[in-house]
């Protein structure tokens, strides 16, 4: 059986609600899988992917609903994406929520990767499955994209914020009057048997502004996400791991690259060269992240530029505003008076 690696409880638990909510007892289809109930009601719990393909497929069969995973989305919150959730409540934008799912997704679980592309002056936002199965892929893929979809209303507090297109890789319902429920969620054309599976919208979307937007707390979330990527083990490229330990230490003193290269079981020569082949640095990953989270400060928050420096770790402010000038051809001042959304 090809490896699944895990899923969190946080979005188990979202198919769970569902059964319930359509009077099934998930009781049997979780011993059927092996998932102890305590287990599957802990959002920290990592559940591995074949017992939850086991499990959605007993759902699937129970509800007897050719919709189910569809229909799911309707139960999504923020935990249900874990602390990735929270993290896209405090963002901004949709751009910078969506900047945080490749990072930060594996947090949910392993069922697939998002893609974002530009394609013909629009976004594509595809989802490649990791499962195989049938029907639990089909049902993986629309509940996950009609997930998307309606937390995205809910983060912009927009319920008529819908895609352009919605594509789909399988084939349609046989029951044709199923076709609403798809026009309900998404609020837009729906094509099936496409070669991927994506929300399609105008680059426009990405800059529309969200309900609750807090750059601290956006920060904060962001420190914890990546110590708990460390902690479990699913980091995938090096130029994550590094910054994932440099963004947990924002706020206190910035870990040198020699304890970094140590915590990853390198030496610094090897780290550099490793970089080097993701064709990055370590400058560049700690001047990247500064930069971004600078943007942010100055944008939507009245923090000021010293502690924005302190935050970032610059030893003075002199260090601060030479650097975001050489990065972006303004001052801090003059960036925020141009941005400033507060």
């Amino acid at each position: 059986m090809t490896e699944l690696g895990t899923i969190s409880g946080a979005a188990l638990n979202q198919y769970l609600v569902s059964a319930r909510a359509a009077g099934i007892d998930p009781s049997p289809g979780l011993s059927q899988a092996d998932i102890p109930t305590a287990l599957a009601d802990d959002p920290e719990a990592r559940i591995s992917g074949e017992r939850f393909e086991t499990l959605l497929a007993w759902l699937i069969a129970e509800s007897r609903d050719p919709l189910f995973g569809l229909h799911t989305s309707q139960f999504v919150q923020p935990g249900s994406y874990s602390v990735m959730g929270y993290i896209a409540m405090s963002a901004s934008t949709i751009f910078e929520a969506l900047s945080k799912v490749a990072l930060y997704e594996k947090l949910v679980g392993d069922m697939g990767i998002t893609e974002t592309v530009m394609r013909d002056h629009l976004v594509e936002v595809r989802w490649i499955c990791r499962h195989q199965r049938q029907p639990v892929r089909r049902h993986l893929i629309e509940n996950v994209l009609g997930s998307w979809v309606l937390y995205t209303r809910w983060l912009a507090d927009n319920p008529a914020l819908n895609p352009e297109l919605v594509l789909l890789e399988h084939a349609p319902p046989e029951n044709r009057k199923a076709l609403e429920d798809y026009r309900r969620v998404f609020g837009c054309e729906v094509r099936f048997n496409q070669p991927f599976s994506a929300l399609i919208s105008h680059p426009d979307v990405l800059q529309h502004r969200l309900r609750q937007p807090d750059p601290q707390l956006h920060s904060t979330l962001e420190a914890h996400a990546a110590r708990k990527l460390q902690s479990l083990g699913i980091e995938t490229t090096l130029t994550q791991k590094v910054r994932n330990r440099i963004l947990a230490s924002l706020g206190e003193r910035l870990p040198r690259k020699e304890q970094v290269a140590e915590d990853l079981g390198l030496n610094v020569r090897t780290l550099h060269r490793r970089l080097q082949d993701e064709n990055t640095s370590w400058q560049d990953i700690l001047d990247n992240l500064r930069q971004e989270l600078a943007r942010t400060y100055l944008k939507d928050t009245t923090m000021a530029q010293t502690e924005i420096a302190e935050r970032l770790g610059y030893s003075d402010i002199r260090s601060f505003q030479r650097g975001f000038k050489r990065h972006h051809g303004s001052t801090p001042g003059e960036y925020r008076d141009t941005n400033k959304t507060l």
